[in-house]
């Protein structure tokens, strides 16, 4: 299976640094392709490895570099610069002495979600789908179809089309070609879908996936995502009895629309496991206005009679901004410290009125 591009940038920063023929070997050890270092030193770019990057970046074509620029512009937020650069990538992809079909599929995509961010939904539904035929057609299961997917997917979320964004995760096999890492996302992409609409064994089966893949690749962020995902909807059903998570998952079959979801059952070690993964993995931040990953934390905790375990989440009430953590928290601390976490609470309620 294709490792992950932050894998061979942990080996340099563990091992390098070190000359291309090197690299090559890493790359080939990671099972990637010879035909393009694009993806590589894009992430190298995000993890500011800029002594790799000078390395690879003399490996790219022109075409390959007005890629890695419209990433660098992504990344730096530069969105008044984007259009721009996308005419001169896209110049340099169609070009005829040096056209590539990849990057033509892949700039066709970068201008679907600059169409999207403007407010031009069809424009970007049309660019997007082009893309993803596009690089299925040329490029299956590449990093650039991969991601075209992925973005097809966020498209049909952001636009409240949850059930399209099921399908298109479901076009990417766990078992397949694709790279771990997208198989991941799409797990927990399609977890929470299903979550939503009722279907909770299916929704702990996908987030189980998507934990243990990202583990493996060592993607603490996604494993932390998708781990918190499965204890929210896990900690609460938990039985001695249970079928083990790896053989429900073997033994899942597609459930008719008519046909009930059924009972959520996991193995208790299954759900004290992953709480204990995910507080080892968590970085000890608590700021953010979005943080269902602590919100998980705190749950299972919970259940599990583990709270004190968590203590970390419950001790910085004036950095925590997430207004249903401290809700959380104010239903299972202490009574003698609900005073700072009841005025923290006050005072996020007034910061969004």
């Amino acid at each position: 299976m294709r490792q992950s591009t932050a894998n061979l940038v942990q080996r340099w920063k563990d091992e390098g640094p070190v000359d291309l023929a090197v690299l090559v070997q890493w790359r080939s050890d990671d099972e990637w392709p010879e035909n393009s270092w694009l993806p590589h030193a894009e992430e190298a770019f995000a993890q500011k490895q800029n002594a790799l990057l000078e390395i690879l970046v003399a490996e790219l074509t022109d075409a390959q570099l007005a890629t890695l620029n419209l990433t660098k512009l992504r990344f730096e937020g530069k969105a008044d610069e984007l259009p721009e650069a996308l005419e001169n990538a896209w110049a340099a992809a169609s070009n005829p002495e040096s056209r590539d079909l990849i990057l033509e599929g892949r700039i066709r995509m970068e201008r679907g979600l600059v169409k999207f961010e403007s407010g031009d939904l069809e424009t970007a539904r049309d660019d997007l789908t082009w893309a993803e035929v596009r690089l299925k057609s040329v490029a299956k299961a590449s990093r650039e179809h991969d991601l075209s997917l992925l973005n097809k997917a966020a498209f049909h979320l952001m636009i409240g089309e949850e059930l399209m964004a099921l399908q298109v995760y479901g076009d990417i096999p766990r078992n397949g070609e694709h790279a771990p890492e997208t198989v991941a996302f799409s797990r927990l992409g399609a977890s929470r879908i299903l979550a939503n609409h009722g279907d909770v064994p299916a929704a702990i089966r996908h987030s189980w996936v998507s934990f243990n893949l990202s583990r493996q690749q060592n993607m603490n962020d996604i494993m932390l995502q998708a781990g918190s995902t499965f204890l929210m909807l896990a900690s609460d059903s938990m039985y001695d009895n249970a079928v083990p998570m790896e053989k429900q998952i073997e033994d899942a079959k597609p459930r008719s629309t008519d046909q009930p979801a059924g009972e959520p059952r996991v193995l208790p070690i299954e759900v004290s496991d992953v709480f204990k993964t995910c507080i080892e993995s968590w970085d000890g931040d608590v700021s953010g206005q979005d943080r269902g990953d602590l919100l998980g934390l705190l749950f299972a905790g919970h259940m599990l009679g583990r709270v004190g375990e968590i203590e970390d989440i419950m001790s910085k009430p004036d950095d925590v901004e997430d207004m249903m953590l401290v809700a959380a928290v104010l239903q299972v601390i202490d009574p003698e410290k609900v005073e700072p976490w009841q005025n923290r609470l006050n005072q996020l309620a007034k910061i969004t009125e």
